[in-house]
């Protein structure tokens, strides 16, 4: 039997660290012929810590380094971040490689933590088991009682615990949404604050001395997309004027 592993962030406040020692335990009970110390310590590797500063505090967020989750993607083991996304989006590229890879029999078992995983609802979690189902792969979320989607007992089990997981989503989205209004009503700043920078700046950088937009960015300490949004929204205040007539 040939597993392979799907891991997934939903924000990047969330680390998988928890995830790797649960599903790498259950996997290698049944699949001793992977180099699983080397696979750990590809893993280890995955996962970095930044400190970003806010308000008053420190955050800690996480990113993947896209190089080392390409690298365990090719051994089957697929670790990405990212919300699940509106039907149809293109939110989870590593998700949509697994099922590719389901396609070409690379594995005949998926192993996952928990059915959120697999979907943003009931809906989504159920299409995904039936559709690796339809491929030879039973789907295994060690997290959460289920079985074989194509038994009746294992359809029972999947509608439960896909309905229970969608509910927790449901709940903690309105949580969430809930906070927010609090926070607003009583005058508190909601997300990132507005950082602070000479926009005209960004304008010279890149007109005048032709740098490149991460070299903007780094100069001024910012990200890249701030950098990009503060030159269109120059382009856009002065469209006006370029197009009066002299």
């Amino acid at each position: 039997m040939t597993n392979g592993l799907y891991f997934r962030l939903s924000s990047d406040r969330q680390t998988t660290q928890n995830q790797f020692e649960d599903l790498l335990g259950a996997a290698e009970r049944d699949d001793s012929g992977r180099d699983w110390p080397r696979v750990r310590q590809i893993l280890d590797r995955a996962i970095y810590q930044e400190d970003r500063p806010t308000s008053g505090s420190t955050r800690i967020v996480y990113h993947i380094r896209p190089e080392v989750a390409a690298e365990l993607a090719r051994q089957c083991i697929y670790v990405e971040q990212g919300k699940s996304g509106k039907r149809g989006a293109k939110t989870r590229p590593l998700f949509d490689q697994m099922k590719r890879d389901a396609a070409a029999s690379k594995f005949d078992r998926l192993l996952v933590w928990k059915v959120s995983r697999l979907g943003r609802d009931m809906r989504e979690v159920i299409a995904t088991v039936y559709e690796l189902a339809d491929l030879g792969v039973t789907v295994v979320p060690i997290k959460s009682q289920t079985g074989p989607i194509t038994s009746t007992l294992g359809k029972l089990l999947w509608a439960i615990q896909a309905w229970y997981a969608e509910m927790e989503n449901d709940e903690r989205a309105e949580a969430i949404k809930a906070g927010q209004a609090r926070a607003r009503a009583s005058g508190q700043q909601i997300g990132r604050p507005r950082r602070i920078f000479d926009r005209a700046q960004v304008v010279t950088m890149r007109d005048r001395d032709g740098l490149s937009w991460p070299t903007i960015a780094r100069k001024l300490s910012v990200g890249v997309g701030t950098v990009r949004r503060a030159y269109q929204a120059f382009a856009d205040a002065m469209a006006p004027c370029q197009n009066y007539p002299a």
